[in-house]
């Protein structure tokens, strides 16, 4: 780790002398003086905000819906229910989202298959790999994955090599730059994974025009929708990275982090190329908190129309 990464855990650490810190001005508010208590009041406030952002979001799934018609039609019409989520960042921050919870919630959810994209990794060491994310394993339906911009080391290690061992080992299908097909009771659909953008190794021929069922693509980085080129076969790209901007304030967050914003921070977009969904994940870089973006797997109701006999 670099000389940020130890300053980052001892923000980590130091978050909790907020409790004897909150403590003391409860104390202050309640006995000194006026000016004292308007003091102690005007700092307990944004201590108490940001307290809620360690210790409280990030441990908080929710698992919202949405239902997502693909455009244009196909030989048969269908209803495929995916989880997605993304962006686990498990390692640096104790208070990241764990695999199991993640898994078991997953699972409760019945969907048809999981699609999880990129950035399982925070520093974590490879020898913690297998037993970390060994409860994928256990979700009882197709699991597919692909790499994030943490995984191979754009920062840190790349460690894509061992975490696609410990992935498959759990029954995981990492779909770097190849497609599988996923056969389901509502329907068919291809799923085409894409390496991370930023490593430059996307092989963009696994998205040539084909006959087949629907085509759902999964990917980390969601501006990969700008660089599909123009025969590329996307029904829908799935991706995630933006953590939906992790601390979110709205209209600030996507001042600072316009590239982030080019399709969106959270949901779906239609750009020239595709139709994108970006999940917001469930871990944390940067700073140990989330701020009204919660940890979340996104359940999406995938449904597309047959055409009509000419």
């Amino acid at each position: 780790m670099t000389g940020l990464e130890y300053l980052k855990l001892v923000i980590f650490y130091a978050s909790w002398l907020y409790f004897p810190a909150a403590g003391f001005l409860l104390w202050a508010m309640l006995t000194r003086s006026v000016p004292t208590r308007i003091v102690a009041a005007l700092l307990f406030a944004p201590l108490t905000v940001l307290a809620y952002a360690r210790f409280i979001e990030p441990r908080i799934l929710l698992a919202p819906e949405h239902d997502v018609a693909l455009d244009g039609c196909f030989e048969r019409a269908g209803v495929v229910r995916l989880a997605v989520f993304s962006d686990t960042h498990i390692g640096l921050f104790a208070n990241a989202m764990s695999i199991g919870r993640i898994a078991a919630r997953a699972q409760s959810l019945r969907p048809d298959a999981v699609l999880i994209a990129g950035d399982f990794t925070y520093f974590l060491h490879p020898d913690r790999f297998a037993e970390t994310y060994a409860a994928l394993g256990e979700i009882g339906v197709p699991v597919y994955a692909v790499s994030g911009n943490h995984d191979v080391g754009l920062p840190g290690p790349d460690v894509s090599a061992p975490l696609a061992a410990a992935l498959t080992d759990a029954g995981v299908h990492v779909i770097d730059n190849r497609i599988e097909k996923l056969t389901a009771e509502g329907g068919d659909l291809d799923i085409a994974g894409l390496s991370d953008s930023w490593q430059g190794r996307q092989d963009m021929s696994v998205l040539a025009p084909s006959p087949s069922a629907p085509r759902i693509v999964l990917t980390h980085n969601p501006n990969t929708a700008f660089d599909l080129p123009p025969k590329a076969r996307v029904d829908l790209l799935i991706a995630g990275h933006t953590h939906g901007g992790q601390i979110r304030i709205p209209g600030v967050t996507c001042l600072i982090f316009q590239d982030m914003c080019r399709t969106a921070l959270y949901g779906v977009a239609d750009t020239k190329r595709a139709k994108v969904f970006v999940t917001s994940g469930t871990g944390m870089v940067g700073l140990p908190m989330r701020f009204l973006i919660p940890p979340r797997i996104d359940v999406l109701n995938i449904s597309y129309a047959k055409c009509a006999s000419s």
